[in-house]
């Protein structure tokens, strides 16, 4: 769901937390009533440090991409300078643990089970005999290549011919 923020001048925010999910942190960008001029730095306080992710000048660089994900139950947002900025972003599920989880292969229980078979992975096979698809193979040499011949044929042609 869409979140967004205004943050005036040399304030700090609290973002409400939502159970379950975490912040993307998408854009930063300059209120659009800032003075000619002004400019704004935006951070992130995360467990007692605080990390710069946006430095803003109006009549230059007003806003900023992001792709930064926060826990808003550990972050604050703070605005240093003389301009606000507006936030945006958008919740999604944390769900980084679950997803941890399921591509990791379980552990063996028994002795039978504890050696496994070796197998080469596919990325790995695949590197080791790589095979040119067909639309890799570059057709234009060929018809480079025909192009000459028809060159050359129409060359010796017309050193064949009687000259008048």
């Amino acid at each position: 769901a869409f979140w967004g923020a205004r943050l005036a001048a040399n304030s700090t925010a609290e973002v409400s937390p939502r159970s379950g999910e975490v912040l993307h942190l998408s854009q930063v960008c300059l209120d659009p009533s800032a003075p000619a001029g002004t400019g704004a730095k935006v951070f992130v306080e995360h467990s007692g440090s605080k990390y710069a992710i946006a430095s803003l000048k109006e009549g230059g660089q007003e806003f900023c991409p992001l792709d930064l994900f926060v826990d808003p139950k550990l972050c604050k947002l703070s605005v240093s300078g003389k301009a606000g900025v507006h936030v945006t972003g958008y919740f999604e599920p944390d769900d980084f643990d679950d997803d941890d989880d399921e591509e990791l292969p379980t552990a063996p229980t028994t002795k039978s089970a504890a050696k496994p078979a070796k197998t080469a992975s596919p990325k790995v096979a695949a590197k080791a005999s790589p095979k040119p698809s067909p639309k890799a193979t570059p057709a234009k040499p060929a018809a480079k290549a025909e192009e000459s011949e028809d060159d050359e044929e129409e060359e010796e042609e017309e050193e064949e011919a009687p000259k008048p």
